[in-house]
């Protein structure tokens, strides 16, 4: 859901001359750019420092329009986290849990969850188990993303060497999960919940912002009808 911050010319200048005020429509849209640019950064600053070894998808994912929104007495920049999958999960769908400002704080819903729901192997949650031996870990610690494609092909395969027990195992040996047999020994690739976990809130998009624009937009606005007064 889109929140709105807003600044007051004249709170910040209290009066503006006659001259100034020819300006400051000017002074606004490049106040605006260069704040875009600056949040864009800040915010993805703040991820690398709030979340745990956060790959650079994510780190990147913060955006701002290069066009402004503009109306006949305000100028804006619209700033968001990219909504896109192309390279698997989306960084808005992932990361909108862990934000103060979520509806819901549980865990989103991967492409991988949906994708064993979708060939009929189950409905509960996934969580990699990221200490598992059998499990290819990438530079930040987490499961490879070609291994999510080879177990759901090997889910595909009746009688293969991965295989799920939704509801574990008879007499309860083997506890709800995915796994990979290697010889007779099976190794656990994905613990199996009933619903979601909830996720740590680590992040406040809104917030962020909020404070960064306190800081920067009357500075940033100053200068740019300082120039434009030259």
């Amino acid at each position: 859901m889109a929140r709105l911050l807003e600044f007051d010319v004249e709170r910040i200048f209290r009066k503006l001359s006659l001259l100034e005020g020819t300006q400051i429509r000017y002074a606004s849209k490049r106040t605006m750019a260069r704040f875009g640019y600056e949040a864009k950064q800040h915010l993805g600053l703040q991820m690398a420092g709030r979340f745990e070894n956060p790959v650079s998808y994510t780190l990147s994912s913060p955006r701002y329009d290069n066009k402004l929104i503009e109306e006949k007495d305000s100028v804006a920049v619209r700033l968001y986290i990219n909504p896109d999958g192309d390279k698997g999960n989306a960084p808005a769908s992932y990361i909108y849990p862990t934000d103060r400002g979520s509806a819901s704080h549980e865990a989103y819903l991967t492409r991988f969850a949906r994708g064993i729901s979708k060939i009929g192997v189950t409905n509960k949650f996934p969580v990699p188990y990221a200490g598992g031996s059998m499990v290819r870990r990438n530079n930040y610690g987490n499961m490879h993303p070609s291994q999510y494609q080879q177990v759901l092909r090997g889910l595909q395969q009746k009688g293969g060497m991965i295989f799920a027990l939704p509801n574990g195992s008879p007499g309860g040996r083997l506890p709800p999960g995915i796994y990979q047999r290697q010889g007779r020994t099976p190794y656990l690739l994905f613990a199996l919940l009933d619903r979601p976990p909830s996720v740590r809130v680590t992040y406040d998009f809104y917030g962020i912002t909020q404070r960064l624009a306190e800081q920067r937009i009357p500075k940033l606005l100053s200068e740019e009808l300082r120039k434009a007064l030259r």
